[in-house]
């Protein structure tokens, strides 16, 4: 079985990687705020917003299998178009997106905007907290080239 990059780097710090894995699962799949189709949106697009193709793909993959609809996650890859998503999610969409490419664009004005559309504290706690987790781990993917497994 191979292993990738991402993982081999993060074994030279095993207290990382240590705290990584239970992290992950705890934002990923965690009851209670977003649902996980949700969290998967937030993941593809700040993955797609950072340009990290083998996250984006994995999620999307992962959002597609939860949904039975690859209508949303196509729209997410145009970037360009929205008009495949609702309101709901175009705010997920849009807060990722904001978060991941300058941070402090994000504001108190896209927060109501997801609130306006049904998202509650306990919701808004997960597209951040997925958007800061994929944010690292893309950038941590960008550093080490091809994001395919090694052959061993």
């Amino acid at each position: 079985m191979a292993v990738s990059e991402y993982v081999l780097v993060l074994a030279h710090d095993p207290q990382t990687l240590k705290e990584r894995t239970p992290l992950f699962n705890r934002i990923m799949y965690s009851r209670g705020g977003l649902s996980r189709a949700e969290t998967e949106l937030a993941a593809v697009a700040t993955s797609v917003a950072n340009r990290c193709i083998y996250c984006a793909a994995v999620h999307s993959k992962r959002y597609n299998e939860l949904t039975n609809d690859e209508s949303v996650t196509a729209t997410v890859f145009d970037e360009a178009a929205d008009s495949g998503l609702n309101a709901r999610q175009k705010a997920i969409v849009s807060f990722a997106t904001k978060l991941s490419k300058c941070p402090p664009e994000a504001n108190k004005t896209d927060v109501d905007l997801l609130v306006e559309n049904g998202l509650d504290m306990a919701e808004i706690l997960d597209v951040i907290l997925s958007t800061s987790l994929f944010g690292w781990a893309n950038r941590l993917m960008h550093i080490l080239g091809d994001p395919m497994p090694r052959d061993e």
